[in-house]
Order: structure tokens, then sequence, then C-alpha cells
């Protein structure tokens, strides 16, 4: 019997690769999904982003990421993080988004730097960044942060 995975039950809105459930960010969309049902929310925090202020955000956070990896000497392949600090392109993305009380701001940055990938034709971002220049990388963020900047992210 060949392994096709379809015994695997379907990914969740959370499940999207750029936080596992362990991080904090999917461990506390995780928890209050599950555990606690509905957030009660302050009253400033009672009006919703508009989709201009949510793209420049978006674009903030990508730009905070590019320069974690402007830095040739900052950048690696094969792996989110070395032991010398050095980030590919989603594990500087992951360090950016740390600062977030929203996931879904990270979320849709890196839905963003997937279309990039995708358009080059690569798979994912991992692949893009592992198999492309330090100069390719920094001009997918580029185009990712005029796409942010443009309007709303799609999906």
């Amino acid at each position: 019997m060949p392994f096709d995975g379809t015994y695997f039950p379907a990914t969740t809105s959370y499940d999207t690769g750029l936080f596992p459930l362990w991080s904090r960010h999917g461990c506390r969309l995780w928890f209050h999904t599950r555990l606690r049902g509905k957030k009660q929310t302050a009253p400033t925090m009672l009006r919703a982003p508009t989709p201009a202020e949510r793209g420049l955000a978006v674009a903030d956070l990508l730009r905070e990421a590019k320069d974690m990896i402007a830095d040739p000497k900052d950048w690696t392949r094969r792996t989110y993080r070395s032991f010398g600090g050095q980030r590919c392109a989603v594990g500087a993305l992951r360090a950016a988004a740390k600062r977030l009380e929203d996931p879904t701001i990270a979320w849709s940055a890196h839905t963003l730097l997937i279309d990039v990938a995708r358009s080059r034709g690569f798979t994912n971002v991992e692949t893009m960044n592992d198999r492309s220049s330090h100069a390719a990388v920094m001009a997918a963020f580029d185009q990712a942060i005029r796409n942010a900047e443009r309007g709303p992210v799609s999906r």
C-alpha cells in the first residue's frame, strides 16, 4: 500500500507552518480557540484595524525582518537560525513577529513572501531562501513590502 497521506487530517486555520503549535503565538491561538472560547476585549481594542493600517503593519514587519538579514553575514541557508545568530528569511520573519500581539499579521507577511516565492518558481519561502542568492532574497522582501503597501492581503 503506497503512502499518500490520506489518513492525516486536514490542516486547520492556525496550522500554517510559520508558527508551530509550541511557539508563543501558536500556543496562544490554540489555547484561545480551544479552551477559552471568545476572548474578552478591552474597550480600547473594539475598533478593528482598517485594511490600510493592516497593510502598513505587515509592511513594517517585513521591513524589520529584512533588516535582520540585510548584511550577508547575518543571513544563512538550510536552517531557520544558526548558532552564530544568522537567520534565513523565515527565521528573520519569526524573530520579528515575536513582538506582535496579533499573529495574523505575521501570517499575512508570510503569505506575501510565499506569493513572491511561487511567482519565482519555488514551492515555498524556505526553498527560495536555500536556492537563491542573498540579493535575490532581499529583492523578494522588497517585492513583498511593495505588495503589502499596495493593498490588503488576499486569502
